[in-house]
């Protein structure tokens, strides 16, 4: 399996850093949350470590060919809107795309990987279906099964559960975690703190384009960081369900 490794990476527009000076090993099996503000610099970190904006420093990610890098690291973007009425299964067999060469149709282990990712999404049902049709929270699962399709072993999504009903946000970091138990490594920039210290092994904590904490998630969601981050008192405990934050008020 393959990680990430990035080094010094510092994105600027014009005088400015959006992210800066920022390395950090991710390894297979690691499922990492990059939280932080909005403007934090979340989304610029994973387009240059994707090598999809123009960087100063290191991404070994960037440094490959883009048809080796396609077949490595599948992308999910922020923006998922669905342009074209196709099936749904034609939309998830677009993540076999770098596995085939010029013209060639899929064979049995692409049909095979397309029919699993849309059982892992619980839309089985809905591969005849034409994916415009689909709600918006329906649309965001197939986009997150056309990802998974591509059997890459890095997983990059930017917000993945946003606009997801609470059951399928659950499901989805369910399915991530699992992933990187696999031995994928999975990384998603998410908002949803409780989520994160639920389901993350790691957690990556971005404020004003620097990265300020990288651990396992009860280091770094600490009490000094969520008030100099956040501007928030939160409940943080371990229970016999599992971790449950909460956020309690502003503290600014």
């Amino acid at each position: 399996m393959t990680g990430l490794e990035l080094s010094h990476l510092t994105v600027r527009r014009g005088t400015r850093p959006v992210v800066e000076d920022v390395t950090a090993t991710l390894s297979p099996g690691d499922c990492v949350g990059l939280v932080g503000p909005n403007g934090a610099g979340k989304t610029t970190l994973m387009r240059a470590a994707l090598g999809l904006v123009p960087h100063k420093g290191s991404s070994s990610l960037a440094r490959l060919a883009p048809s080796e890098r396609a077949r490595i690291a599948a992308w999910l973007p922020q923006m998922r809107e669905i342009a074209w009425p196709v099936s749904v299964e034609t939309l998830v067999g677009l993540g076999r795309t770098p596995h085939l060469g010029p013209g060639q149709g899929p064979g049995p282990r692409d049909r095979a990987a397309i029919a699993g990712a849309l059982d892992r999404l619980g839309l089985a049902g809905f591969a005849g279906r034409r994916a415009t049709e689909l709600s918006g929270g329906e649309q965001a699962r197939v986009l997150i099964a056309r990802a998974l399709a591509q059997e890459a072993p890095v997983l990059m999504a930017d917000e993945p559960i946003a606009g997801l009903d609470p059951a399928h946000q659950f499901t989805t970091m369910e399915l991530f975690a699992g992933l990187a138990a696999e031995g994928r490594l999975v990384m998603i920039s998410l908002h949803d703190l409780g989520l994160a210290v639920r389901f993350c092994t790691r957690l990556l904590l971005m404020h004003r384009g620097r990265l300020v904490a990288d651990g396992p998630p009860r280091a770094v969601l600490s009490e000094a960081n969520l008030a100099e981050v956040f501007g928030l008192r939160a409940y943080l405990a371990d229970t016999p369900d599992g971790p449950v934050f909460q956020p309690l008020e502003v503290v600014r």
